[in-house]
């Protein structure tokens, strides 16, 4: 059997709003976009081979946005990759502590990006950590 192809769907206040801040200030890339009254609705955006969905609130989804959570799991050459990407771009990240140190994007609705590093790299992490 082959493997299922997987993606995240986030929800979102506002498609236009999301659909801008992913692609323009997250660098990710669109793949495709389906409008309503011609506004985009839902989309998919990519980045370095993560897919996600997002898809505008409505009256059965209103209470939705910002409570997404995807876990990213990184090689030591995908850390180089986001690093730089991240630098490029000028994404905002924080720090925290779940298991290990992890790297964590939100979106303007507060749905979360959280990247693990493999253990060469988390000591830079470890830095950034708030003191408890």
């Amino acid at each position: 059997m082959d493997n299922f192809y997987v993606r995240t769907v986030f929800f979102v206040a506002d498609a236009e709003r999301a659909l801008t801040f992913y692609t323009k200030q997250l660098g990710f890339k669109l793949d495709w976009t389906h409008q309503e009254q011609g506004r985009a609705w839902v989309f998919q955006v990519s980045l370095l081979g993560l897919e996600l969905i997002l898809n505008q609130i409505e009256p059965l989804t209103e209470g939705r946005a910002g409570h997404g959570r995807v876990f990213i799991g990184l090689d030591d050459e995908q850390t180089d990759e986001l690093n730089r990407h991240i630098q490029k771009h000028a994404v905002e990240t924080t720090v925290i502590h779940w298991g290990n140190p992890t790297l964590v994007v939100r979106d303007l609705d507060r749905n979360e990006l959280f990247f693990w590093v493999p253990e060469a790299a988390q000591p830079s992490l470890k830095a950034r950590l708030p003191a408890d």
